[in-house]
C-alpha cells in the first residue's frame, strides 16, 4: 500500500501492556539530512526558552547544530514556566532561532517562581490528546505559519486521563501521568526493538488505531519508536475480547490512502501536509520527502 507516495506493509505485533504496536516497513529512502530532538538535547546543541514576555501557546528554539533540527509534533518539552507539547513537526535551520506553535499540557502552573529549564522528555503525547489538538490546529490571520491549538481541549484532555486512572497532579502535568505509565510498562518498552527496515509505527488498543507516526528514514524512527509507543501506552484503559487489530490498521491505512490533502508553508523548513475526511493527520515534507506524518482516526 502507498501512503503520501511510500510504499509500506504492515509487519508482526508486539505488545506492551495493553498496547499492539505494530512495525510499518518500508523501502529506506535518502530524505534531507537533519539531527532530531533526541539527538539535540543529548548533545546540547538545542535551547528552548520562554518568549520575553511569555506566551503559553510559542517557545523560542535555539538551533546551535550544523544541520537542520526536527521536532516532533507530540513531542514534551518539559520545563519553562508550563510543559509543553509540540503542536506541529518542524524542522529549524542550522544555527537559527525560531518560534515553535506549542500547547500546554500542566495547567497548574505559570510564573518565572517555577520556571525550570526546558528538556525533551523520553515520551511523546499520548495519541487521542494529538488527535484532538491537531484536529482543532487554526492558523492566526497575522502570523500563517503559528498553529495554535485548543487549549481549553487540551486541558481537558489531560483531566480526562487523570479521572480515568484515578491519578491527580498537583500541577495537573500529563508528564506525572506518563511517568507513572512508563514504570508500569518498563520491561516491554525495553524489550522492544525497531525491525530491519522500519519507518514508520502503527499502534491499537483492542481493534481501535489510536495513533500512526511514518518517517522518512528508519534511524529517525528507531530514536522515536519508544517515546511514541510510551506515550500511547496512556491511551490503553479497557482492551475488549476478539478484536481484530489487523483489519482495523487495513481499514485506516486504506483511509490515509484515500484522504483530503492539502499544502502550505511549514513553521520553519518544508511544508506542511494536512490530511482530512475520515483520518486526522498532520506532516511535514521537505525536498519532495514526507520527513514525518502523524494520522490518527477522525473524531476520536
Amino acid at each position: 500500500m502507498k501512503i503520501l507516495d511510500v510504499d509500506v506493509q504492515v509487519g508482526d505485533e508486539q505488545k506492551v501492556g495493553g498496547l499492539s504496536v505494530f512495525p510499518v516497513l518500508g523501502s529506506p529512502g535518502g530524505g534531507p539530512a537533519y539531527i532530531t530532538g533526541p539527538e539535540a538535547f543529548a548533545a546540547g546543541v538545542v535551547h528552548v526558552a520562554e518568549l520575553v514576555p511569555p506566551q503559553v501557546p510559542f517557545l523560542e528554539v535555539i538551533n546551535a547544530a550544523d544541520l537542520p533540527l526536527l521536532l516532533l509534533e507530540g513531542e514534551m518539552l518539559v520545563g519553562g514556566d508550563q510543559n509543553r507539547t509540540m503542536n506541529v513537526s518542524v524542522l529549524i535551520p542550522a544555527g537559527s532561532t525560531t518560534t515553535v506553535p506549542v500547547s500546554c499540557v500542566e495547567q497548574g502552573r505559570w510564573g518565572a517562581q517555577g520556571r525550570r529549564a526546558v528538556a525533551a522528555k523520553r515520551s511523546i503525547a499520548p495519541g487521542t490528546l494529538r488527535a484532538k489538538k491537531v484536529a482543532s490546529l487554526m492558523r492566526r490571520d497575522d502570523e500563517p505559519t503559528s498553529r495554535m491549538a485548543d487549549q481549553h481541549l487540551v486541558w481537558d484532555e489531560v483531566h480526562r486521563y487523570e479521572y480515568t486512572r484515578g491519578s491527580r497532579s498537583v500541577t495537573a502535568a500529563l508528564d506525572d501521568l506518563q511517568e507513572q505509565v512508563e514504570a508500569e510498562v518498563a520491561t516491554d518498552l525495553e524489550r522492544l526493538q525497531a525491525a530491519p527496515g522500519q519507518v514508520g509505527v502503527i499502534c491499537t488498543v483492542g481493534d481501535q488505531v489510536v495513533g500512526f507516526d511514518l518517517f522518512d528514514k528508519p534511524a529517525t524512527l528507531e530514536r522515536y519508536l519508544r517515546p511514541i509507543v510510551s506515550g500511547h501506552a496512556l491511551d490503553v484503559f479497557d482492551v475488549p475480547e476478539g478484536s481484530d487489530p489487523i483489519a482495523a490498521i487495513e481499514r485506516f491505512l486504506a483511509d490515509i490512502a484515500a484522504a483530503e490533502q492539502s499544502t502550505a508553508g511549514g513553521v520553519a523548513l518544508g511544508d506542511e501536509v494536512v490530511l482530512g475526511g475520515t483520518v486526522t493527520g498532520i506532516g511535514l515534507a521537505l525536498e519532495g520527502t514526507v520527513v514525518h506524518l502523524a494520522a490518527f482516526p477522525a473524531g476520536v
